[in-house]
Formats: structure tokens, C-alpha cells, sequence
């Protein structure tokens, strides 16, 4: 981990496994979740995306939030 960029070394994963599709953590298949930084079952995930569920909806959800803003100052 010493040869690795300072994300990686920050999150103590390699750029391999964090980039993986799935992963074999304690004989369980999971996947790195880059908002997270953490593994999670792949069961979390929908199909290949990077970011769990919870975490995206929440990112969706400030998303719309902000253009629902952007919108109602503009129609004044």
C-alpha cells in the first residue's frame, strides 16, 4: 500500500479490489462502495453502479432538492 495513491491508502483498499465488479470478503461477495468507503454485500447495488442504494438516494434525493430550488427562483 505504500506504492498507492492516497485515496487508497486513506480507505486501506487497493485500486484493484475497489474497482472490482465483486469481491470475497469473510467467504461473503461484496463490493466497494466509493460514496461509502466501505464494503458492502453486492445485494446492496444495483447492477454494476459503484455507489450503494441508501447512499445514492440520498445524493438523488439533494439533487432534486437543488434544481426544485433553482426552478422556483427563476419563475418570479
Amino acid at each position: 500500500m505504500t506504492d498507492a495513491k492516497k485515496y487508497h491508502r486513506r480507505h486501506k483498499v487497493c485500486e484493484f479490489h475497489a474497482k472490482a465488479p465483486s469481491v470475497l470478503v469473510n467467504g461473503v461477495q461484496q463490493r466497494f462502495c466509493q460514496q461509502c468507503s466501505r464494503f458492502h454485500d453486492l445485494l446492496e447495488f444495483d447492477d454494476n453502479k459503484r455507489s450503494c442504494r441508501r447512499r445514492l438516494a440520498g445524493h438523488n434525493e439533494r439533487r432534486r432538492k437543488g434544481s426544485a430550488d433553482c426552478q422556483g427562483e427563476g419563475s418570479n
